[in-house]
C-alpha cells in the first residue's frame, strides 16, 4: 500500500515500496495523479499477477522514472497519450507486433506530416530499449522491440521560408486583438508558443529588456527584448496586478489554429506558419551580423547544430558586408 502526504504547499508526495526494490517517491500537484503514478508503478513493479501493462503505461512509466525533471518530459507525456490512444498501440506492451506499429505508422500517416511520424516511431523504439534494459537488469527474459524492424519515414527538411514583412502585417490584421500580440511576440522574440502563452508577470522585466521563460522546452533562460516586444509587453501587463496573473490565457494549439485561420482569411501560403516566425528572427539575427552563440541566447538552443543553418546565407545577404 503506498504511503502519501500532503505538503505545506499543498502538494501530494507519494512513496511506493516494493518487496525486492528500491523505494521509489514522487510529488504532484493532485492527489489524483499521486494515486495513478502509485498504482502505475505497483502494477509494473509486481508484474501485475501475470497481466503486462500497456505500452501507454510503460511509456508513461519511462517519463516518471527517467524523464522527471527535465523539460521535455511534459512533452513526451503528450505524446505518450497521443500515441497509446491509437487502438493498434492500446494493448500490453508484449502483445504488440510489427504489424501493430506499422498500422500505427499508416494511421498517423493520414494525421501528421512524416516528421511527425519519425518522432513518434523513435520514441517508441525509445521507450521499448528502456523496457528492455529494465527487463535484463531484473534478470528477466529480454523484451522484444518490433519497432526495430518497422521502416521510419524520413524527416522533412526544416521548413526555410522566411516571412516577410508584407506577409507579417497581413497574418496580424487578420488575427483577432487579443491573439494578435502573442504571435508579433513569436516574431519580435524568437519564442515559442507554450513560452509565451505560459509568460506572467512576474517574468517581465522591461526596465532591462528582458523576460525569463520558465520550464521551457530547454528549461529556464532570459530572452532579449526588442523595443516593439517591450511595448507589446508592456501593454500586455496593464491592469495584470498579482505577479502570478498570465499575459495572455490561451493555450498553445489555440495559437497555432488562429494563425492558421488568419493564413487562410487573406490568401497566404501554406508555409506561413507560427513557427516559421521563429525562424524568421533567426534568420534576421543571422544577416545581422550575429555568431552562432549570439543566435542561441535569441532562440534559446543548446545544440549549435540546430542554429548553424541560420549561416547558411546566400551571396546577396553578405556582399554589402565586402570591402
Amino acid at each position: 500500500m503506498p504511503s502519501k502526504r500532503q505538503l505545506k504547499s499543498g502538494k501530494w508526495n507519494i512513496q511506493v515500496r516494493v518487496k525486492g526494490h528500491r523505494p521509489l517517491s514522487q510529488t504532484f500537484d493532485t492527489e489524483e495523479q499521486a494515486d495513478l503514478w502509485a498504482s502505475r508503478i505497483e502494477k509494473e513493479l509486481k508484474g501485475n499477477e501475470g497481466l503486462r501493462p500497456t505500452w501507454r503505461e510503460m511509456g508513461l512509466l519511462y517519463c516518471d522514472l527517467v524523464l522527471t525533471g527535465k523539460p521535455s518530459r511534459h512533452l513526451k507525456v503528450g505524446r505518450v497519450n497521443l500515441i497509446g490512444r491509437h487502438p493498434p498501440m492500446d494493448k500490453p506492451y508484449d502483445q504488440i507486433t510489427v504489424a501493430d506499429i506499422n498500422a500505427f505508422k499508416l494511421e498517423r500517416l493520414e494525421q501528421a506530416g512524416p516528421s511527425t511520424v519519425h518522432d513518434d516511431l523513435v520514441f517508441i523504439r525509445r521507450v521499448y530499449r528502456w523496457i528492455d534494459r529494465e527487463a535484463r537488469s531484473k534478470g528477466n527474459d529480454p523484451v522484444t522491440n518490433p519497432a526495430e524492424f518497422v521502416t521510419i519515414p524520413k524527416p522533412r527538411p526544416p521548413r526555410s521560408r522566411v516571412i516577410s514583412p508584407e506577409e507579417l502585417k497581413q497574418l496580424l490584421e487578420a488575427l483577432s486583438p487579443e491573439m494578435r500580440p502573442v504571435v508579433e511576440l513569436a516574431y519580435e522574440t524568437a519564442m515559442r508558443r507554450s513560452e509565451i502563452t505560459k509568460l506572467r508577470v512576474k517574468d517581465i522585466h522591461l526596465s532591462e529588456r528582458i523576460l525569463d521563460v520558465i520550464d521551457g522546452k530547454e528549461g529556464d533562460r532570459s530572452v532579449p527584448l526588442s523595443k516593439r516586444a517591450c511595448q507589446l509587453l508592456g501593454e500586455g501587463l496593464s491592469g495584470l496586478t498579482h505577479s502570478d496573473a498570465r499575459l495572455f490565457p490561451f493555450a498553445p494549439h489555440s495559437v497555432t489554429q488562429a494563425v492558421r485561420r488568419a493564413r487562410k482569411k487573406v490568401g497566404l501560403d501554406d508555409d506561413v506558419r507560427l513557427h516559421q516566425l521563429r525562424h524568421t528572427r533567426c534568420t534576421i539575427a543571422a544577416k545581422k551580423g550575429f555568431n552562432l552563440a549570439q543566435i542561441m541566447v535569441v532562440t534559446g538552443h543548446k545544440d549549435v547544430r540546430s542554429v548553424q543553418r541560420y549561416t547558411h546565407l546566400n551571396a546577396r545577404d553578405v556582399v554589402d558586408l565586402l570591402d
